[in-house]
């Protein structure tokens, strides 16, 4: 039977079928041509090159960077800035992943690793990992292992001996493979019942960049859905695929065409699981489709439940069901091939346009049946322009764009030539578009375009995207406690509306330099600390990064040394307004029984003012401006031979808008 449903109230739901249809069309991969072999292999991962890689890593320390890895800098190095590494990884994984995407494809053949770690030459935080791999992003857009007859991972040793941070290269060779993203796991040694982390000085990757082939024009008679086969196997049987399967057109009916499988290797059903066969349809150069392969030990003959069909006719042309339905078996698999009987369909349920109607299909053995839906749609003859927004790189692994990305929009003329493109940041100024443009505004920003053509039809689109292109900022207050120790407190901010701060890191030492490697280790800011005094100079270093990625420059603050005994002052500081403009205000507490020569140092100015004893002095500095962000006075003083050393904080404060 079928249940006729018409009226306009279904165009929503053709243009959501059609939609949905072109959705699943274009997740197909297009074929790649192979390299030239003549072509000399190179470093197609070097920062610096023609088709230079994004590159995104699971996790990196502060005081690293992952853009190292492809910098091209190959020496021994101690210097943190110059290496990826992951110590303190939050949840302390057991792989550390690193990822090249590059927007051509590039043929590669081998990778090479320079590693670091600091066993016996350090702390042993960083460590050679115990085994590592190369991937590499298939046409069905899924990680797979590279291959190889003699195909091996080795690892450099560590002479206990003599020692060295900074290792040999290692490098592993495989048969060629042609892609757009390649990615390195590094599996974590377990050291005294400990993972620990790993670094790498740089990470090559050899081959080729791929030919660039011109897209063919837009074939207007390709299909927009196909059929969505899936194959049941047992372990150790070669699946059998189809050797016809259905498409629909733009304007449809469901046909079948034959379809050329790709070949599957041995190994693919050795095992339990479930893997996918790219296909070519016959008449559809540039299209391609998919097939999913389930293998199991034993398949279940009990139907769990049935897909739901679609099907898309024109007025007063008999609507084509598929000959077979999806159904998905109680022991997980999927079969595409289950057998269905459709009820027979009234000529008057496809005599109009903007019809919907459901047809019942019997299924042998499962007692629900299939339950398919038709939509009957006017042939397409689309009057608004395409438009299309792209930017000219992928987010961070974070979702948010560190840089500001560069917009381009298309527009295509459908019925029309295009007489006119705008953009807008805010949907409502609208800006004339001419050239590709930079997203600098921050935070959730969505991008919307609008082309108009000659016979004033319009054409949108619309990309949200998150950017965050401002490093979070760090303020260091500390007390001198007694004159031995000094409790520092570290206050990250991250300016609105910017991702927010994740992490911050600190590490104290005698060396004035945040990498230096006298200093203690990196820890992360969880509370405020203390610091042991010295006779000699003693610094903290500070870094803090947000969700989007930042990582701030080193602040460091060089604390006083010790003396035997500190003045009894407290600093605070507080914000006013004068005259619209904030005025900061320094007030220092003299809590001893003699006068102090005070000193406070500001962004806004320095004053020398002496606190009578028992006594508050404060000193006032006007910053002229109208807000003012969080920051910190530095206070020293002394009296009676005795210093003091702090400093005091203030919160970011505004006096209204600027005049």
């Amino acid at each position: 039977m079928s249940d006729l449903r018409s009226g306009r109230a279904g165009v929503k739901r053709i243009a959501a079928a059609v939609a949905m249809m072109l959705v699943l069309a274009s997740a197909g991969a297009a074929a790649v041509a192979p390299a030239m072999a003549a072509d000399e292999p190179i470093n197609v991962a070097l920062a610096s090159g023609e088709n230079a890689p994004a590159v995104e890593v699971s996790y990196v320390t502060g005081w690293n960077s992952a853009a190292a890895l492809n910098n091209g800098n190959i020496g021994p190095t101690n210097t943190y800035t110059q290496m990826w590494g992951t110590w303190g990884a939050p949840g302390n994984p057991t792989q550390d992943i690193a990822t090249y995407t590059w927007e051509r494809p590039v043929t590669i053949s081998s990778s090479k690793l320079y590693l670091w770690q600091n066993r016996i030459t350090g702390d042993a935080g960083v460590m050679i990992p115990s085994a590592w791999k190369i991937e590499y992003r298939n046409s069905a857009g899924e990680w797979a292992p590279v291959t190889g007859a003699g195909l091996t991972y080795p690892l450099p040793v560590l002479d206990v001996a003599a020692p060295v941070s900074s290792l040999p290269a290692v490098e592993a060779k495989f048969d060629a493979v042609t892609t757009t993203a390649v990615r390195l796991v590094l599996d974590r040694v377990v050291f005294d019942g400990q993972r620990k982390a790993t670094s790498v000085i740089e990470w090559q990757v050899w081959g080729v960049n791929a030919p660039v082939v011109d897209p063919e024009p837009e074939d207007p008679s390709g299909f927009i859905d196909s059929e969505h086969v899936a194959v049941r196997t047992q372990v150790g049987t070669a699946p059998a695929l189809p050797s016809k399967m259905w498409v629909i057109g733009e304007n449809g009916p469901l046909k079948y065409v034959d379809v050329q499988w790709g070949s599957v290797a041995a190994s693919s059903y050795a095992t339990a699981g479930s893997f996918t066969v790219v296909g070519q349809p016959a008449g559809y150069t540039g299209q391609t489709v998919e097939a999913t392969v389930f293998v199991a030990s034993t398949l279940s003959n009990v139907i769990d439940s049935v897909d739901y069909s679609v099907s898309i006719t024109t007025p007063g042309v008999a609507p084509v069901l598929p000959d077979s339905v999806r159904a998905t078996y109680s022991d997980g698999t999927v079969s595409s091939s289950v057998d269905v009987d459709w009820d027979a369909i009234p000529a008057a349920s496809y005599a109009e346009a903007d019809a919907i109607f459901d047809v019942e299909g019997d299924v042998p053995g499962f007692a629900d049946g299939a339950l398919a839906t038709v939509f009957v749609v006017e042939p397409l003859d689309q009057a608004e322009p395409i438009v299309s927004i792209d930017f000219d790189s992928a987010p961070q692994g974070s979702g948010w764009y560190t840089t500001a990305p560069t917009a381009t929009i298309t527009a295509e003329e459908t019925a029309s030539p295009i007489a006119s493109i705008e953009y807008s940041l805010d949907g409502q100024t609208w800006t004339p578009y001419t050239q590709p443009f930079a997203v600098s505004a921050q935070g959730e920003v969505t991008v919307s375009a609008r082309a108009t053509s000659e016979d004033d039809a319009v054409g949108e689109a619309s990309e949200t995207i998150k950017v965050d292109t401002i490093a979070p900022t760090t303020v260091i207050n500390y007390v001198v406690i007694e004159g031995s120790t000094a409790t520092v407190t570290l206050t990250p901010t991250d300016p609105e509306p910017g991702s927010g701060v994740t992490r911050t890191v600190w590490s104290d030492g005698p060396d004035s330099s945040p990498t230096g490697e006298t200093n203690n280790m990196y820890a992360t800011y969880e509370e405020p600390f203390s610091v042991q005094l010295t006779e000699e100079p003693r610094y903290v270093h500070v870094q803090a990064q947000d969700a989007a990625g930042n990582v701030e420059q080193h602040v460091t603050v060089e604390l006083p040394t010790l003396t035997e005994q500190s003045l009894d002052l407290t600093p605070t500081a507080t914000t006013r307004c004068v005259a619209g403009k904030v005025t900061l205000v320094v007030s220092v507490r003299n809590g001893e029984d003699f006068a102090a020569d005070v000193v406070v140092k500001t962004p806004y100015g320095e004053k020398s003012v002496t606190a009578k004893a028992g006594a508050t002095v404060s000193s006032a500095f006007s910053s002229r401006l109208v807000s003012v962000g969080p920051g910190s006075a530095t206070v020293t003083a002394s009296g009676d031979d005795r210093a003091y050393a702090g400093t005091a904080a203030w919160s970011a404060a505004s006096c209204g808008a600027a005049q």
